[in-house]
């Protein structure tokens, strides 16, 4: 009886043992990715995504967004602005963040959650309201949509910047730019972020913004700014704006010769703008094009320009066009754009701001349209050598790549690649924003202007 009794033991303790490393390595399995998020702290400078090569590349900017909301501590902030969400892993690192006790505030445009069947934000709106069960009032959280621009009169909720009062080791982190919460923005367009961290300064002066867009209604004025040290951050609606619109303000500063750090002497401008057109980007276009035939050294990269403005740009003078590339892939030969530059940035390496030897650069959300200048738009000013080189360097690189690709398709024989190339820059071809589809296909239908 003692032999039965003493293997019956045995085997319960086996039988224990075995089921308590099960569990042990079960929780391993859980908890290494919180323990990597645990391990993350986001560093401060810019990232760059590509919509073409691996998928690391293509989901850099987001991969660092959402590393960034699982490494949000217990009762810390998390504050989001997307003009859209379209992410099951964002919203899945949002859900989770509540769980562990993270207050998640985020807003979008309504649009966004009324033309479309957006489950993302759907999801997130409900699985925050779930976990409100229970809480204080100041630690709900929650997910909302601004009707037209959250803190103006029209336009639309169109910035793209995120808060976090703390993750890792990091406090005050603001991650600002071009990317919105979505897969399209990691695998059909170029986006940029630009991080700041353990920077109250910066961080509080957006996050007043955040809580005046919460309340989705005008304030007065709109528009306002915050500058530090060689660094701006400005928000539009533009209304009420004394200043003058901060685009035009920095071409206002250029002087086309004399620059001591170009090898030809001319200021370098490289600008990437996304969208061109109305009669912002009319204004805007012109001080280019007077900038052009003063000497600059200039290269435009664009994925939508109004019909004016590009006939404009592209009229002959005395040293010819303004240089234009267009950079948009049709992946699958259907006639629509399926990848395309989606960063608002300038970059300025010359005599700029009176100095001959300057280097600046200006990214955020806003296109060069009218429509921008209505809405809430976010835009970074950054008089810095090497940020400026790093976002000159990628922007060039880009733009030779769709050289070559214009190239070849001006090499091909088909009416597709015929209209790519001179979009690109050889002819004005009627394919431009709002002329309608061309022979049934609306080249921009995978476009969401956003």
């Amino acid at each position: 009886m003692y032999w039965v009794d003493h293997m019956f033991l045995r085997r319960v303790g086996i039988c224990l043992a075995a089921a308590m490393l099960a569990s042990l390595l079960q929780v391993a399995t859980v908890s290494s990715p919180a323990a990597a998020a645990r391990g993350f702290t986001p560093q401060p400078g810019v990232t760059f995504n590509s919509a073409i090569g691996s998928e690391a590349k293509r989901r850099q900017v987001i991969t660092k967004i959402i590393k960034t909301i699982k490494a949000t501590p217990r009762r810390e902030e998390i504050r989001i602005m997307t003009w859209n969400l379209q992410s099951t892993a964002a919203v899945d690192a949002m859900l989770r963040a509540q769980r562990r006790n993270v207050r998640v505030q985020l807003l979008m445009a309504r649009t966004n959650a009324v033309r479309i069947e957006n489950e993302s934000f759907r999801r997130l709106q409900r699985g925050l309201k779930r976990g409100n069960r229970g809480r204080p009032a100041d630690r709900r959280s929650w997910a909302r949509l601004c009707g037209g621009s959250c803190r103006g009169e029209n336009g639309t909720a169109h910035a793209k910047f995120y808060l976090f009062s703390k993750s890792g080791r990091a406090r005050n982190v603001l991650i600002q730019g071009s990317a919105n919460l979505t897969a399209a923005s990691a695998h059909n367009q170029w986006n940029d972020i630009y991080t700041t961290t353990r920077r109250s300064g910066p961080y509080g002066f957006t996050r007043k913004i955040f809580t005046q867009m919460a309340k989705d209604r005008p304030v007065r004025p709109p528009y306002a700014s915050w500058q530090n040290n060689g660094e701006k951050l400005a928000f539009f609606p533009g209304v009420g704006r004394r200043s003058g619109d901060p685009v035009m303000q920095l071409l206002n500063k250029v002087r086309c010769r004399g620059a001591t750090n170009t090898a030809s002497g001319r200021t370098r401008i490289r600008i990437v703008p996304d969208v061109i057109r109305e009669q912002r980007g009319m204004e805007l276009g012109r001080k280019v094009r007077r900038l052009w035939l003063d000497g600059c050294d200039i290269r435009i990269g664009y994925t939508v320009i109004g019909k004016d403005v590009s006939r404009m740009l592209r009229a002959p003078s005395r040293r010819g066009p303004v240089p234009l590339r267009h950079m948009v892939e049709d992946v699958n030969g259907d006639g629509q754009f399926d990848n395309y530059f989606h960063m608002k940035a300038m970059t300025i390496v010359g005599n700029v701001g009176g100095r001959r030897a300057n280097h600046v650069v200006l990214n955020g959300s806003s296109n060069w349209s009218t429509v921008a200048d209505r809405s809430d738009e976010n835009i970074g000013v950054y008089w810095r050598k090497g940020l400026t080189n790093r976002y000159q360097e990628h922007i060039i690189y880009w733009l030779r790549h769709f050289d070559r690709r214009n190239a070849a398709a001006a090499a091909a024989d088909s009416p597709l690649a015929r209209t790519t190339a001179a979009q690109g820059g050889l002819t004005d071809d009627g394919l431009l924003f709002g002329t309608g589809p061309v022979n049934g296909v609306d080249p921009y239908a995978n476009v969401d202007m956003d």
